[in-house]
């Protein structure tokens, strides 16, 4: 048999079945508000029509007995009017009216019982699972299992009496920055003297004995200074001998009060005009030819007298340039 109740919150109507209804002890949650409500006290028919009334059950007399049998001229029927009366009232209170109204409290106990002396479990198990609320018209849900929980990742406890403190980085102290700092320095400052020696001392003519010893003690050598404008052509000429030959003759002087290093000579010959017709350089080697005399450089304020044979081949120089480099 098939009933039909409306939800006293959101007034949705809701078709129950019997065996749902004596499952659920009149309790249902509605499907659209969620409230719940006992379907009880608002019972319809399916059709809309209420209840029927639950016939009154008929009472039968018992017969008799010979001792309280009625005298002869009262009818078999008739019944004193105190037990007329306390049969009408155990028929009213026998006969239900419909479904009675249910009597126990609807303040139900909690379920969740809490004691302050049970130490709380660090695992609580697995998360209260949620069901979507009933489709229309209200039908009973069967309960899902519940999922098994996820799989938990335990760490190792430490062992006891051992503490693992995370390590601080360490950080360098400022005097062992400015120690680093300066030995960069005096190593860069020891690349440049020496790989630029001969510019430095060539520039600084004092320094020249403090290169001089590091050069002996480091197996480098030290060329001597190049300064073009402490040199000077005193005095030159280019003479013809009888065999035909040209000589250069000059003079050259070193101004400086160190020695130097012998220049280079680059000789022109030119023309009545002046025109260039060949141009030739001359080493140290070729102009001097002792090597002794080469390494030793220029002497310091001094003059040298220098000679240089030519050989000119159907050239007739009428002039030359004379001029140094090193």
């Amino acid at each position: 048999m098939n009933y039909r109740t409306t939800c006293p919150q959101c007034a949705s109507v809701f078709r129950l079945g019997a065996d749902q209804l004596d499952a659920a002890q009149g309790w249902v949650q509605c499907s659209v508000c969620g409230a719940a409500f006992d379907a009880r006290p608002s019972l319809l028919m399916e059709d809309g029509s209420p209840l029927p009334l639950v016939s009154e059950p008929e009472l039968v007399e018992a017969p008799p007995s010979p001792e309280t049998a009625p005298p002869a001229g009262h009818a078999a029927n008739e019944v004193a009017p105190e037990a007329a009366s306390s049969a009408e009232d155990s028929a009213v209170s026998v006969t239900p009216r419909g479904i009675a109204q249910r009597e126990v409290s609807l303040d139900l106990p909690s379920i969740i019982l809490i004691d302050p002396d049970i130490p709380v479990p660090d695992e609580f198990g697995p998360l209260p699972q949620f069901y979507p609320a009933p489709a229309y018209p209200f039908t009973p849900v069967a309960p899902v299992a519940p999922a098994p929980p996820a799989a938990r990742i335990e760490y190792a406890a430490p062992m006891p009496g051992t503490a693992h403190l995370p390590s601080a980085p360490r950080r360098i102290k400022p005097w062992a920055w400015g120690v680093a700092s300066a030995l960069l320095l005096a190593l860069l400052l020891a690349q440049t003297a020496y790989f630029l020696r001969d510019t430095l001392v060539s520039r600084l003519p004092q320094t020249r004995p403090a290169f001089e010893q590091a050069c002996t003690m480091l197996g480098c050598a030290l060329s001597l200074p190049k300064n073009l404008a402490l040199l000077q052509v005193v005095g030159s000429g280019l003479q013809t001998e009888a065999s035909g030959r040209l000589r250069l003759g000059l003079t050259l002087g070193n101004r400086a009060s160190t020695a130097q290093a012998w220049p280079v000579l680059v000789l022109t010959l030119t023309d009545q005009r002046n025109r260039p017709l060949a141009r030739r350089s001359f080493a140290p080697s070729e102009y001097l030819g002792d090597a002794r005399r080469i390494t030793a450089g220029i002497p310091p304020r001094s003059e040298q007298v220098l000679s240089l044979p030519l050989a000119v081949n159907n050239l007739a120089p009428m002039g030359f340039d004379l001029q140094l480099i090193y």
